[in-house]
């Protein structure tokens, strides 16, 4: 396979740049997993379906890629869930996070290489914690350690904002902070149960520092690309970046922020708290894995994006008449049309694929260019435009071409 130059717009750098990888051929991505209390929608759908199809074409193209995806089981969100069900919150944790697991395949979202759950990582958030209380770039009030956001310049530098311009978005509100944007690190609540001993009292992590345990433990102090839909990006990735280069010194934290836009639902954002999602296993029960993915990616990945079922229902028959399409392409193929050039002639068609996915992975036009140029039924060379589409299959997850 020839050389390709993987362009990705980067949220940081607010521009499409070539792809950048520290160790050769070694890519480490890290995306943000559920908080488990409750199903996942098909907002989350969205942007999972995104990640496994760039570290497909990423593999594709001969990347050994290690894709992690983080599961907060730590969040006062579960201990609210276990409140309303009538459980403890251990019981949320295990039924949504084997829930999660299970929507994952039935999404056909496979080459995640490991889902880490940041229960596991207490104890180097406390040691993290530690050394960030004991370079001062952390304070304890009223019981809870916050991240001294005074003493990070950098803050503010992934949304494009000043800290006077996110002054006005400010984060958990108490007397004590010493600034408006400190976030916090440890807290005696959040969990009924299942709190730990620490140097600051028994209490639970907060939200950010459960991701830099994650990743700094697993990838070292920078890795390639991070991913989440966008809404994360404050006040959540900023203080992952000041929470990782203030523990490591060592900057850029992440090469490549890559981020996902939204589904909304009427018009407003697709969320449980609002009432308003459609859950991933509802959706399967009607519709393939397939057919949902292909829905999602006739979206560029950074849109915000409208759901209904009408529109899937629609988007479903589109997806029917290229599998038909690609049906009788397969019959011509198994006659054994240019058989002999099948392998070399693949590559050869794929050169339009290609061009589109290295465009920011851009995959409503390779979709688009499968429909109308490589499955269109009066084509010669069958055999080779099978083989290619097979190709095309695979790193979608969209299916076109049958086993």
């Amino acid at each position: 396979m020839k050389r390709h130059t993987l362009i990705l717009y980067n949220t940081m750098s607010m521009k499409k740049e070539p792809l950048r990888v520290a160790k050769g051929k070694a890519l480490r991505m890290f995306v943000c997993g559920p908080t488990v209390q409750g199903f996942i929608h098909v907002g989350h759908a969205r942007t999972y379906v995104f990640y496994d199809v760039l570290a497909r074409y990423l593999s594709h193209l001969g990347y050994r890629v290690n894709f992690l995806v983080n599961i907060t089981d730590v969040d006062d969100r579960i201990t609210e869930a276990a409140k309303r069900e009538g459980v403890k919150p251990g019981e949320i944790v295990r039924k949504y996070t084997g829930s999660f697991l299970e929507d994952m395949r039935g999404l056909d979202v496979r080459s995640v290489t490991s889902f880490e759950r940041v229960s596991d990582y207490i104890g180097v958030m406390i040691d993290q914690i530690t050394l960030l209380v004991g370079r001062k770039y952390a304070y304890l009030a009223d019981g809870v350690v916050y991240f001294d956001t005074s003493k990070f310049h950098d803050y503010g530098k992934l949304s494009h904002q000043s800290k006077s311009e996110l002054s006005l978005r400010p984060l958990e509100l108490t007397p004590n902070k010493k600034n408006l944007l400190d976030f916090s690190l440890w807290r005696p609540e959040v969990l009924e149960e299942g709190k730990w001993d620490s140097p600051w009292g028994r209490g639970s992590p907060g939200w950010h520092i459960e991701d830099t345990a994650v990743s700094l433990t697993n990838f070292g102090p920078q890795y390639d690309i991070h991913g989440g839909a966008y809404e994360l990006i404050y006040p959540h990735h900023e203080a992952e970046i000041a929470q990782g280069e203030t523990l490591t010194g060592k900057k850029p934290l992440v090469r490549h922020w890559v981020h996902t836009g939204l589904v909304n639902l009427s018009g407003r954002k697709m969320s449980k708290s609002a009432g308003n999602t459609h859950l991933v296993k509802e959706i399967l029960r009607e519709f393939s894995a397939d057919e949902l993915r292909y829905y999602l990616l006739s979206w560029r990945r950074w849109e915000d994006m409208e759901f209904s079922i009408p529109r899937l229902r629609s988007s479903s028959k589109a997806y029917a008449r290229a599998v038909a399409k690609a049906e009788k392409l397969k019959g011509r193929a198994k006659e054994g049309i240019d058989a002999r050039k099948s392998h070399g002639v693949g590559q050869e068609l794929l050169s339009p694929f290609y061009s589109v996915m290295d465009d920011d992975i851009d995959t409503p036009k390779a979709i688009e260019w499968v429909e109308e140029e490589l499955i269109e039924t009066g084509s010669s060379e069958a055999a080779a435009r099978y083989s290619a589409l097979r190709v095309v299959s695979d790193v979608l997850g969209v299916h076109f071409a049958k086993p």
